[in-house]
């Protein structure tokens, strides 16, 4: 590397768009942003591709995301094989690593690291750390790759604080919040056919936006719509999103008498997911915390947050983070339907406090939490690490 020379970026991440996933979302958006420096993408998923940046390119590379260990000779094949690749690569541009999590992804890069080969650092998303104590195995994997990482990325304050829980120094941790894009989400996009679609002109659209998983909280919502009784009647709820509970959650609506006020609208090509934020009136995630399984942070609150809706989610995690509690939004207990009820009739029954909480809510991320900003401090981050 010559004197001024910036070492490039080489992302390695198992998840990143068009798979469907938070994390994958967050780097894609990231990473696209970075400006002056080469950004090069190793990931499996098939169809990523290269947006935004300029000198951003994108390889597929396999990488198998239950090799978070070292016991199978398959994990040992996998891990080595990148190893190679990254020192191969290192020797031919000097860069810094940034792995999508700890595990897979750090392990290689640990190793190479210990070989002489590029530094190191890795993101967390908070779900990831306790999923790792469940095994002695990923346990001991994942201190050795954060005894080796230079530095550690947080998705929010509450990754941290569990990272720094596993016995992670603070002061090697950074904190950069997701963004959003707030022309692409905005309260003018016409949501006006998925309005048609789902509910009358003057009945209240609940929407969430998700994986069809325990920890998203769409089963209490589903009991809270039960609780409300008569209540409900002007209220029409729509799931976006698949996924492992969309069978049990299809009967416990049918059981509760509600399929004539909820939709499950499948998944939805991204392209049309601001139209489905435009056309609702509140965007409700009641998360909560299932074994180790728990909401590091919630884009789709900053997303509901840009097109000026208010929302309800759980509090717990980092969701407290992406949403201000009474100035934006509502925190209820996600684990109590009663709790989410009562928060859906506070909402649903006052379109002042709608439009107060969806203003103030637009204005904190158009000030906060943009990925334009989250992408400057990325790259600071890689620079600092770079000297």
């Amino acid at each position: 590397m010559t004197a001024g020379e910036t070492p490039r970026i080489l992302l390695v991440t198992e998840v990143y768009p068009p798979q469907v996933g938070g994390s994958g979302a967050l780097l894609q958006n990231v990473y696209s942003r970075i400006d002056g420096v080469d950004v090069e993408v190793w990931t499996p998923v098939a169809g990523a591709e290269a947006t935004g940046a300029r000198r951003m390119t994108v390889s597929q590379e396999p990488i198998v995301g239950h090799f978070w260990g070292v016991r199978e000779p398959a994990a040992w094949r996998q891990h080595l094989r990148l190893t190679r690749r990254m020192l191969t690569a290192h020797r031919q541009h000097p860069m810094v690593v940034h792995c999508g999590r700890a595990q897979p992804e750090g392990i290689p890069a640990m190793i190479a690291a210990r070989l002489g080969g590029p530094p190191f650092l890795f993101w967390v998303h908070g779900e990831e750390v306790t999923t790792a104590l469940t095994s002695r195995e990923f346990a001991w994997t994942m201190r050795r790759v954060h005894r080796a990482a230079a530095l550690a990325i947080a998705n929010s304050r509450n990754s941290a604080s569990v990272l720094e829980s596993v016995g992670f120094p603070p002061d090697r941790i950074r904190v950069v919040y997701p963004g959003v894009d707030t022309n692409r989400f905005h309260p003018a996009v016409d949501g006006a056919s998925i309005r048609r679609q789902f509910a009358a002109h003057d009945e209240i659209l609940l929407l969430s936006v998700g994986r069809l998983q325990r920890r998203k909280g769409h089963d209490r919502v589903i009991e809270a719509l039960h609780l409300l009784g008569e209540r409900a009647a002007g209220l029409r709820y729509v799931v976006v999103g698949d996924g492992s509970e969309r069978a049990l959650l299809a009967q416990r609506v049918a059981e509760r008498g509600l399929s004539d006020r909820v939709q499950f609208a499948g998944e939805v090509p991204a392209a049309r997911l601001p139209e489905y934020f435009a056309a609702a009136d509140i965007f409700l995630l009641p998360t909560r915390v299932d074994a180790h399984d728990f909401e590091g942070f919630g884009l789709v609150f900053l997303e509901a947050a840009a097109a000026g809706r208010p929302s309800i989610g759980g509090r717990g995690g980092g969701v407290g983070e992406a949403i201000d509690h009474d100035v934006t939004g509502l925190l209820v207990d996600g684990n109590d339907a009663s709790d989410i009820a009562r928060a859906i009739g506070l909402l649903a029954h006052s379109s002042e406090l709608r439009r107060r909480l969806g203003d103030a809510a637009r204005a904190r991320v158009v000030e906060r939490f943009t990925w334009e900003a989250a992408a400057r401090a990325v790259m600071a981050i890689h620079l600092e690490l770079a000297r």
